[in-house]
This record gives structure tokens, C-alpha cells and sequence, in this order.
């Protein structure tokens, strides 16, 4: 596993997770199951750098791409009635693009 990419995801979820709580306590429990799957995806990833099992590397892809897919569905409902805080989110979202770019990288180069 390239570990250099695993790095460079585990600062993005880092930055995530810190976006990600300003989100979590703005919108309440209805991005619970998102922040989890970021929790989960911080420490797989951090393991996968500290452990060299291909098992806990394809895991924290796996969450690695998860993670911005679970923001979807309720992303998009609370941009639809409150459209004024969308700056607040767009740190957020930023971030969860290129976790999921680099996750895909990790995939295909792994």
C-alpha cells in the first residue's frame, strides 16, 4: 500500500472531522451515522498507516469512500431549506470531495 496517499487522506479526514463538528453541531443528530463513518475511516486509516495488513488498508478504503457517500442524502436536504448556511458546509464538502478522490487513488494504486 502507498502509504504516502494513506498520509495525505488521514490530514483530509483530520480536516474533516474538525469542519465536520461545526457541521454535526449546527444540523444536530441528523449527521450522526456520517461523522461515525469519518470517525471509523480516521482510525482505519491511521491503523492501515501503523499496520502493514492489506485487510485494515482495503477497510479504511472502503470507509474512505463510504464516508462522503452517507453526508449525501441528508446534505442535500438541509442545503434545500436552509440555503443561507451553505457557507458554513462548503469547508466540509470540499473536504469530503477529495477524500474521495484520494480514496479512489489509494484503491487503484494499492
Amino acid at each position: 500500500m502507498n502509504k504516502i496517499i494513506f498520509l495525505m487522506s488521514l490530514s483530509v479526514i483530520f480536516g474533516a472531522m474538525l469542519s465536520g463538528f461545526a457541521t454535526f453541531r449546527l444540523t444536530g443528530m441528523r449527521l450522526m451515522p456520517h461523522f461515525i463513518s469519518l470517525i471509523i475511516s480516521f482510525i482505519l486509516t491511521l491503523l492501515s498507516l501503523v499496520i502493514n495488513n492489506n485487510i485494515v488498508g482495503y477497510l479504511a478504503i472502503t470507509f474512505q469512500i463510504l464516508t462522503p457517500l452517507t453526508i449525501c442524502n441528508t446534505i442535500c436536504n438541509i442545503l434545500k431549506t436552509q440555503y443561507q448556511n451553505t457557507g458554513i458546509y462548503s469547508a466540509h464538502l470540499a473536504l469530503m470531495g477529495m477524500l474521495f478522490i484520494l480514496a479512489l487513488g489509494n484503491l487503484f494504486i494499492s
